[in-house]
């Protein structure tokens, strides 16, 4: 019989006289094999029929201020107690344990959308038991950090809503803490089997996919998806975008209004028009065309592909040849100095119409903002 250890067996194979070590039986411990068994992936709820929010990982809800993400995340704890919540499932058939972790608003708001908004949402009987609401608004970072740790393992949720992380650490741009806060929370959604919903704002800039500072570069880098929150200018609609994942790609847009009792309901994509550089509303496809294309040639027609007789999208931009020309051969370039470059070789006049751009460039892949090593925010090509 064969007594000798795995580990001492496949050193001796290669020729080492290492001793075991506690830091090599650790390695030795997260070594993935073929015929390791590991736990399936498990997820909260279904959105579109495509499963999301796993457990043993962190999702991420983002959005500029007063756009919908704590409307959204109290869709999310109400599915915890019922089956079905507008576009959204809860898979298990037993209801959940959330836990809500308030850090920015006001214990009269918490209070609000728990009465009013999430306990609406459930039908008969609220399960009191199953929800663990705190307001740590009055906290210190510091304390925060040590009662959402202690709160997790005391009450061992499914699910953990943090609204909102950046008042978890001193400051958004403070890359160590950053990463340590973000260790935290994969180690305890682990650990705890749970999934840890984080809320982050957008930076200035308002590009889908630039989460603040740092910690939101972090939690880009570590989160399983994103869910972008946003509401339609001119109308009383919002909208749910996921803008990132892993794995299962949810291609709709979750649409909601709120009905006489201020309860959010589902709704389609409202029909809203356009309006032209007069700020007139357009009336019909053919004028919308039309000024289309006089927009168009505005513009520098070197960065410009045409569409013929596609009435749609008479035109695009060519990013890629835009961007990789206005950056030339420098490896980063800050957001200003990036605008005026890119606007000035495309007879781009309008400021807000140059963010439009840079929007769709980096939706599309083209370049990124990230921190540079010291610690300001750039703007860097992405490789085709």
């Amino acid at each position: 019989m064969n007594n000798i250890d795995p580990i001492q067996e496949e050193l001796a194979q290669a020729g080492e006289a290492s001793p075991i070590t506690p830091s090599l039986l650790q390695l030795d411990s997260c070594r993935i094999m073929t015929d390791t068994e590991v736990p399936e992936e498990e997820f909260l709820f279904r959105m579109y029929g495509k499963p999301c929010f796993p457990r043993r990982d962190i999702s991420t809800v983002t959005g500029m201020e007063k756009c919908g993400k704590t409307i959204f995340t109290s869709m999310l704890m109400a599915c915890c107690a019922e089956k079905d919540v507008l576009e959204l499932e809860r898979i298990r058939e037993e209801p959940l344990k959330v836990m809500w972790y308030d850090t920015e608003q006001s214990k009269q708001s918490t209070k609000g959308i728990l009465t009013e908004r999430v306990k609406k949402l459930v039908k008969g009987d609220f399960p009191e038991e199953n929800f663990f609401v705190f307001n740590v608004r009055a906290c210190t970072y510091e304390e925060r950090l040590e009662l959402l740790i202690t709160g997790i393992q005391t009450y061992k949720p499914d699910m953990v809503i943090i609204d909102n992380i950046s008042d978890l650490l001193p400051s958004v741009n403070d890359s160590e803490q950053s990463s340590k806060i973000i260790e935290q929370l994969m180690v305890l959604s682990t650990e705890y089997d749970c999934n840890i919903t984080v809320v982050i704002h957008l930076n200035r800039s308002g590009e889908k996919r630039n989460l603040r500072g740092w910690l939101g570069t972090e939690i880009l880098h570590k989160a399983y998806e994103v869910y972008y929150c946003e509401q339609i200018a001119d109308a009383d609609v919002f909208f749910v975008q996921q803008t990132l994942t892993r794995k299962y790609h949810i291609k709709e847009h979750f649409y909601y209004k709120f009905d006489e009792e201020g309860v959010p309901v589902s709704c389609e994509k409202p029909d809203y028009q356009t309006r032209n550089t007069d700020d007139r509303f357009l009336s019909n496809k053919s004028e919308a065309y039309q000024i289309s294309q006089e927009k168009a040639r505005t513009f520098n027609q070197k960065y410009i592909i045409q569409h013929e007789g596609n009435t749609r999208q008479p035109w695009e931009w060519n990013l890629r040849l835009l961007f990789n020309e206005a950056m030339g051969p420098v490896a980063e370039m800050a957001p200003e100095g990036l605008k005026e470059r890119v606007m000035k070789i495309a007879g781009i006049q309008q400021p807000k119409y140059y963010d439009k751009v840079f929007t769709l460039a980096t939706e599309k892949r083209i370049v990124k903002s990230t921190i540079a090593k010291n610690g300001r925010v750039v703007v860097i090509p992405i490789p085709s």
